[in-house]
């Protein structure tokens, strides 16, 4: 069994033209509408505080701002205001401070007895930069003399009691050539102290197994401690020198 409805009231059809006749009505009233200013979306009220001087008072209703069109330049007035201040560095660290010479003291003797130095003598045939243990010794103000040669003629023959002779070997020809003139001089002038710089040797040598040639050899280049020493051990083994000649002669 089929049922079936039938209104009561004709339903009236829609013309078939109408569709199409609402889009060309909508049509053209869009081209005929005057293009809204996408520029301005900000409320009436809005832009008219912004255009507003900037005031103080209770009264006051500018909001401190310009309005600016997307497509206009800025005023430059406006980006140096907003261009944070840079302080240069300088004006932070206030004024510069002027830079002070190092001062380097110079080294001290500490256990040699300077006084005991009578006068320092340098045998040497050394051209241009000298040794640094020769600045040492004009730190102290030693009494110092430069001599070339072990010749009977030479100063070194009649120094003082207390004097002290230091050998520049590798410029007088090694010990090969240097061996006779310190042996003469070490039995002639027993009471002279010898220090022997050479690059030749091994090591420091602060013993007595050559006295017959010098009290202390030591090797270049060298500290300023172990230099320090060596004067200071140089008269200790001097005296050992002497004693043993005593005792040979005895």
């Amino acid at each position: 069994m089929i049922w079936t409805h039938h209104p009561s009231q004709p339903v009236a059809q829609a013309p078939a033209f109408g569709p199409w006749l609402g889009r060309i009505l909508a049509r053209m009233r869009a081209a005929l509408a005057p293009a809204p200013d996408r520029a301005i979306s900000w409320p009436a009220a809005v832009i008219a505080a912004a255009d507003a001087p900037v005031a103080t008072g209770p009264t006051a209703v500018g909001i401190g701002v310009t309005r600016i069109g997307r497509s206009a330049p800025r005023p430059e007035a406006l980006v140096a205001a907003q261009r944070p201040s840079i302080t240069p560095i300088a004006e932070l660290a206030g004024p510069a401070a002027v830079p002070q010479a190092a001062v380097i003291e110079p080294a001290r003797f500490h256990s040699l007895d300077e006084e005991a130095v009578s006068v320092v003598y340098f045998l040497s045939h050394r051209s241009g930069p000298g040794l640094i243990c020769l600045d040492w010794f004009a730190d102290h103000g030693l009494p110092f003399r430069r001599i070339g040669a072990l010749h009977p003629t030479a100063p070194v023959w009649s120094a003082p009691q207390g004097a002290l002779l230091l050998v520049d070997l590798d410029t007088l020809g090694g010990i090969a050539e240097m061996a006779e003139p310190l042996m003469r001089l070490r039995l002639n002038r027993p009471d002279l102290s010898v220090v022997l710089l050479t690059e030749e040797a091994e090591a420091h040598d602060f013993g007595t197994e050559r006295l017959v040639l010098a009290d202390i050899t030591l090797r270049l280049p060298c500290a300023f401690a172990s230099f320090e020493f060596a004067l200071a051990e140089a008269p200790i083994n001097n005296a050992a020198w002497q004693e043993r000649l005593l005792g040979d002669q005895g």
